[in-house]
C-alpha cells in the first residue's frame, strides 16, 4: 500500500474511487522554504511562508517537513493508474513545481 506522504494523494484517490474522469489540482504545495530530512517533526516559530495563508501554521505548531520524494513517487502511481482507465489529472496550481501532471489554466476550464 502506498501512503503518498501527502493528502493530496489521498484525494486523488478519493477522486478516482468516486469515478470522476478528471482530477484538476489546485494550490497543490510542492515547493517549501523550510528544509530539513523528510517527517521530521518541527514546531513552527512564526508566520508561515510556504502556504496560501501565513496563519497556516501559525506560532507553535507542531509539523512534520514534506517528503517531497515519495510525494512524486505517489503522484506517479495516481496518475498510471488514472491513465490505465483513460481518466485524467490535470494541474491548474499558478506557480507550481510538481512536473508529474499536464499543467492547465483554471481560467481555460470554466
Amino acid at each position: 500500500m502506498l501512503e503518498g506522504a501527502t493528502v493530496t494523494f489521498v484525494a486523488l484517490q478519493l477522486a478516482y474511487w468516486m469515478g470522476f474522469q478528471r482530477a484538476v489540482l489546485a494550490g497543490v504545495d510542492h515547493n517549501f522554504s523550510a528544509a530539513g530530512p523528510a517527517h521530521r517533526l518541527v514546531t513552527s516559530a512564526g508566520a508561515d511562508a510556504d502556504h496560501f495563508d501565513p496563519r497556516y501554521f501559525g506560532a507553535g505548531y507542531q509539523w512534520q517537513f514534506p517528503d517531497l520524494v515519495t510525494s512524486e513517487i505517489a503522484y506517479r502511481a495516481a496518475r498510471r493508474a488514472y491513465e490505465r482507465e483513460g481518466r485524467e489529472v490535470l494541474d491548474g496550481t499558478v506557480g507550481e513545481k510538481l512536473e508529474v501532471f499536464e499543467e492547465i489554466r483554471l481560467e481555460d476550464l470554466f
